[in-house]
């Protein structure tokens, strides 16, 4: 029998031989305070961070927290050690340009919300849908994770919106483009990829998926990144529990009603209403009854 210490020692070995391994990254019970103080400046009259006494005062730690979070992800050094006068200077901007998108963030959210109460009629008031809705908490991540995605900021909104997945069961990736006024009714199971491109007062129900078709492939085997590979959800759309929409090249036509467990894999025209088929999702209808489609 091997010693323990052997074993440490080869899986110790093995993980600096396979993998690059950081130093100083962004850490995963500090990005839980970055978006508590999000969630707090946004809506101060709900939620409060322990160490904030006001908006303000959480506005300036929310800029160190997210300044030392960015240095990490870009620089891979702890800016308080083994960052120089550029790189903090650097990050800090970066911080700024990112809280000065938050009075954008704080309307879509608002719109966010006025569009689930006006979906959903198990809705009591916005104060139900703040509170208690996943959906809600999982698009405010994505929107401020977004943000920083757009700055070309590595790894960190990746880890913001897997902060948000685990605790939401809803996966959006920080890449993906979601316009104004979503309602995510329910929300588990729902996954939007990297490329996908959702318009406005879009509405998505549990186990929804927004994904690839398929990847491809450069010439000697290896996977072509960076390719639009998710589809496009035009503007009043409805995507119901458990439908699949694949490939880059699917666009679900705008005020479109997708059913329930349907399978989409190619184009459907604005006004179209597709149905689950035991064979096959059934082509675009005239006329399809909204119970047919889904429930809420």
């Amino acid at each position: 029998m091997r010693s323990r210490q052997d074993i440490a020692r080869e899986l110790y070995e093995q993980s600096r031989e396979w993998f690059q391994g950081r130093t100083c990254h962004p850490e995963p019970e500090q990005i839980s305070r970055l978006i508590e103080g999000i969630q707090f400046v946004l809506l101060p009259n709900y939620f409060r961070p322990a160490d904030a006494s006001s908006v303000e005062t959480c506005m300036e730690k929310l800029h160190a927290l997210m300044s030392e979070q960015i240095h990490r992800a870009m620089y891979k050094r702890c800016p308080h050690k083994d960052g120089t006068t550029e790189s903090r200077a650097h990050t800090d901007a970066l911080a700024d340009a990112v809280l000065q998108e938050l009075p954008t963030l704080q309307q879509m959210l608002h719109e966010d919300v006025l569009e689930t109460y006006e979906g959903d009629p198990a809705a009591t008031g916005y104060d139900e849908i703040i509170l208690t809705y996943p959906g809600l908490f999982a698009l405010m991540v994505y929107r401020a994770a977004h943000v920083l995605h757009r700055l070309q900021i590595p790894l960190l909104p990746r880890m913001m919106t897997e902060h948000a997945h685990k605790s939401t069961g809803i996966d959006i990736h920080p890449g993906a483009q979601l316009g104004r006024g979503i309602m995510i009714d329910h929300g588990t199971g729902i996954v939007i990829g990297e490329t996908a491109v959702v318009g406005n007062h879009v509405k998505l129900y549990q186990g929804v998926t927004l994904g690839a078709l398929y990847f491809p492939r450069a010439e000697d085997g290896s996977m072509v990144r960076r390719t639009r590979r998710h589809p496009t959800v035009e503007d009043f759309a409805v995507i119901y529990s458990n439908a699949t929409v694949l490939g880059g090249d699917t666009v679900i036509g705008h005020h479109s009603v997708i059913g329930s467990n349907a399978w989409v894999t190619s184009s459907v025209p604005p006004y179209s209403k597709v149905r689950y088929s035991a064979d096959r999702p059934e082509p675009p209808a005239e006329a399809t009854p909204r119970s047919a489609l889904g429930t809420t």
